[in-house]
């Protein structure tokens, strides 16, 4: 798990604060929201929040490097890195998919109480691949940015 170490502490603290953000915009704009400092702020720290709790308790890294083990790839080059991203993207978009589409819908008075468990369900199928894509492809830089900070605060 990331938290063994300062090291892990740090590059998990940017990686959630990264996603958070990336991921607050994309949703913004993939469920056609106002973009406003509310929504951003709202998603962000939700997202923000989902990511650092599910890092503590999951150790979904070593997952990944367990899978991308099962193709024999070498660690450290860039195709363990693409296989190995595949499992912490699957583990926290999900978390973030069920997560934030519940708490849009379930908290929503705009929404009937009869619809919101379909409003539910179809908002999960909708958005889990677009957001998983997108997760895959920005923990890469959200990764790379938190080892460099963490690298530069860690001795």
């Amino acid at each position: 798990m990331f938290y063994k170490s300062h090291f892990g502490t740090i590059l998990t603290t940017v990686l959630s604060m990264f996603m958070g953000l990336v991921m607050a915009i994309f949703i913004i704009f993939l469920n056609h929201l106002p973009f406003t400092w509310v929504n951003l702020f709202e998603l962000t720290a939700e997202i923000n929040l989902i990511v650092f709790f599910f890092s503590l308790f999951i150790p979904y890294n070593a997952w990944g490097n367990w899978f991308a083990g099962l193709f024999h790839l070498k660690e450290g080059t860039v195709a363990f890195k693409l296989v190995q991203g595949i499992i912490p993207s699957v583990v926290l978009n999900s978390a973030n998919t069920f997560i934030c589409t519940a708490a849009s819908i379930f908290y929503n008075e705009s929404i009937p109480k009869a619809a919101r468990m379909t409003a539910y369900l179809n908002g999960c199928k909708e958005a889990w691949v677009p957001c998983f894509i997108v997760s895959y492809i920005a923990s890469f830089a959200a990764v790379w940015l938190g080892s460099k900070v963490a690298e530069k605060y860690v001795k």
